[in-house]
């Protein structure tokens, strides 16, 4: 069947489907049709003679691929499997199996290739992972993979992201060498290898490269802003004589912490001097107001990168600045609102409530869960069942009650040689012993008789662990409530046995805070690659904790929480969908709420202090794009503190995104809460017009 490609695209992609230049870039905004672009062009190369094996579409993920490869088969009929279609890594790994000496590799998954690692590593050093002042394999090896995917030499990006490690350096080229070779014996390839193991084949065989590159006269690849230095390599041996065709959003560039860099699509033109860009900017996604918004947004790398969205929709309300009072205000908005849209009509999968950090869904997550609201959480676990929330509640469960021998033990099966029936010995002998002598529990950590009880191998860990307990057990005793409600073995004065300075807490989250400058920071470098994101969710969740008058009140109502929301299977297909922005990108809604859109929230602090504030502003970019109709802004105006003895308001800043919009884009609300929230039955916001920005 013909095409007629003219008037079944509008006229930016008719443009660029019909290109005669060999060397494209496409710059296509959000919601203007990507896909729709990439498999028309498809078709006009079928239509113009082209043969399916001479076009290569590039994909980031298999589903993107899928997708693609069935429109071009409804379009033309040409079968999917006729063409090289896919992710980089699939393509590398269909290559490679026709050049390598035994085309019958294993791939490992990310699980196997783990699991290889650290047994090269204990291979060559058995004790390194028994001392657990050491870094976990996990993080080498996270290291490692960023190593290869940013062509960056080990040292060079230990120095310059993983400084921690920077004692390590000498063991982990050891490990890598004992990893490689282990790889090798087996005939294995992780992921990383089929990327680097095929450009390593076009560099070294410039036959290969010639091959390929008279075979894919054609280049398609999807989302190339995401592109890594590796992928970038891989494309340009491949692509010699320019015939790609690149289609991406320097806007939507929001992975350079994972090795994308944004400028693989801002140096296009220079490299490929030859490139023909064409810009898409109709957007079949939002109203006239969302977008602009969105324009307004200065995100544009490059004054001629800069796009102009524009709108096929009907207009309809401008998007809105909802003013609260803090965090817990914001999510009685959101529930309150939340009942409005759905008596207009609206369903909860139709909605989405997006944040800049998990840490930031916590009080909402709370909310939600008591107003039975069911939700669907694609940025992760739910906030509270996460390994180091639980730790640090770990911390505080025991210090009012040192009879938690489930505290206790997740706490100290952190450390080697410790597993739960020796901690649990521990713990009962240190019960039995403050029993028999009628002294706390605490003061009976450094007793010769019970450090004799403390494998070897944990001492190390032991000193600095007790330390923190024993010194948040003397200095937290007035948020310790009824005395009543402690376990005997703690009813006994503390006896402190060392002559340091016990702090004095005035709120919860100092606890926490002297919790994450111990031992217990130091344990997440260790173990998580990503312990900035864990680091942020620890201080986020320090300061939710302050609402509490006592240790007591907070771990029941998180106990009642996570009892509460585990007893509900949420029916996924009927959910409001709660998700970081990133796990959002290539998602749209009909209504959007952005929360937390103060300086040092949304910007994240630390991106702000790293100088990734351009990419923070293409995120809220993204953000901003996923809504189709409806779009909250939600900035609280300070965070409330209520300690035992006083309120500590702490004014927060507007997002500096905000500010940066001409307030004739949007509208302002002041939400005034007149009365905690019921979900049922519950009409529009209440709220008063505020032209103040």
């Amino acid at each position: 069947m013909a095409i007629n490609f003219e008037t079944e695209l509008n006229e930016e992609q008719y443009a660029a489907v019909i290109s005669q230049s060999p060397t494209n870039l496409i710059l296509a905004g959000a919601g203007t049709g990507k896909t729709r672009t990439l498999t028309y062009r498809v078709a006009w190369l079928l239509e113009k003679g082209a043969s399916p094996d001479n076009i290569l579409l590039l994909t980031f993920t298999n589903k993107a691929a899928r997708e693609m490869l069935q429109r071009v088969e409804a379009l033309t009929g040409f079968t999917n499997n006729l063409f090289y279609g896919g992710t980089f890594h699939h393509i590398c790994q269909r290559l490679l199996r026709r050049h390598a000496e035994n085309p019958n590799f294993v791939i490992l998954d990310e699980d196997d290739s783990l699991a290889l690692f650290d047994g090269a590593m204990r291979s060559v050093a058995p004790d390194f992972p028994k001392n657990k002042s050491n870094p976990t394999a996990r993080v080498l090896f996270e290291a490692v993979s960023f190593s290869r995917n940013a062509m960056r030499s080990v040292a060079h990006v230990i120095e310059e992201k993983y400084p921690y490690l920077a004692d390590h350096g000498g063991m982990l080229k050891l490990f890598i060498d004992r990893y490689q070779s282990i790889k090798a014996e087996q005939n294995a390839m992780d992921y990383d290898d089929l990327l680097c193991h095929f450009v390593r084949l076009l560099e070294e065989k410039p036959d290969v490269a010639a091959h390929y590159n008279q075979q894919f006269r054609h280049i398609l690849v999807d989302e190339y802003q995401d592109t890594n230095p590796i992928q970038l390599k891989m494309i340009d041996l491949m692509a010699q004589d320019g015939q790609i065709f690149a289609v991406g959003d320097d806007a939507q560039c929001i992975y350079t912490w994972r090795g994308a860099d944004i400028r693989s699509i801002i140096e296009f033109p220079r490299r490929y001097p030859q490139t023909k860009v064409t810009k898409v900017q109709v957007n079949y996604r939002s109203t006239p107001e969302i977008l602009d918004f969105a324009n307004e947004i200065p995100v544009a790398e490059r004054f001629e990168y800069a796009k102009i969205l524009k709108s096929t929709k009907n207009s309809f309300r401008k998007p809105l600045v909802v003013s609260v009072l803090d965090v817990r205000q914001q999510a009685n908005f959101i529930i309150k609102r939340l009942a409005g849209l759905l008596g207009e009509g609206y369903s909860l999968p139709e909605i989405a409530v997006l944040y800049r950090a998990h840490y930031q869904s916590m009080e909402l997550q709370m909310e939600l869960t008591r107003h039975n609201i069911p939700y669907t959480i694609t940025s992760g676990v739910r906030f509270f069942e996460q390994a180091h929330i639980k730790d640090i509640l770990s911390f505080l469960r025991f210090i009012i009650n040192s009879g938690d021998s489930r505290a206790f033990v997740r706490l100290l099966c952190r450390f080697p040689k410790v597993g739960e029936k020796t901690a649990e010995r521990i713990l009962l002998y240190l019960q039995q012993s403050a029993e028999a002598t009628r002294r706390d529990l605490f003061s009976l950590f450094e007793e010769a008789e019970v450090v004799k009880k403390i494998p070897a191998a944990a001492l190390e860990h032991w000193w600095p662990f007790t330390r923190v307990l024993r010194r948040l057990y003397s200095g937290a005793s007035d948020f310790f409530g009824d005395p009543a409600s402690r376990a005997p073995a703690d009813l006994f004065p503390c006896e402190p046995q060392t002559s340091e300075k016990s702090p004095s807490f005035e709120r919860i989250s100092e606890m926490i805070f002297f919790i994450l400058d111990g031992e217990y920071g130091e344990y997440l470098k260790r173990n998580y690659g990503n312990w900035q994101a864990r680091w942020d969710d620890i201080e986020g969740f320090a300061n939710f904790c302050d609402k509490f008058r006592d240790l007591s009140e907070l771990i029941q109502q998180v106990a009642l929480l996570q009892s509460e929301s585990n007893g509900e299977a949420a029916d996924v297909a009927e959910s409001l969908r709660l998700s970081t922005v990133h796990q959002a990108k290539g998602l749209e809604f009909a209504a959007v709420f952005i929360i937390g859109l103060n300086e040092n929230s949304f910007p994240l602090k630390r991106a702000v202090a790293e100088e990734e504030i351009r990419e923070e502003r293409r995120l809220f970019y993204v953000a901003v794009t996923r809504a189709q109709r409806e779009l909250y802004l939600c900035v609280p105006n300070q965070a409330v503190t209520d300690g035992k003895k006083n309120y500590f308001p702490a004014p927060l800043q507007r997002s500096r995104f905000i500010r940066e919009v001409d307030q004739k884009f949007f509208e302002t609300i002041n939400f005034a809460e007149k009365s905690a929230p019921a979900f049922s039955g519950m009409g529009r916001w209440s709220g008063r017009p505020d032209s103040n920005r």
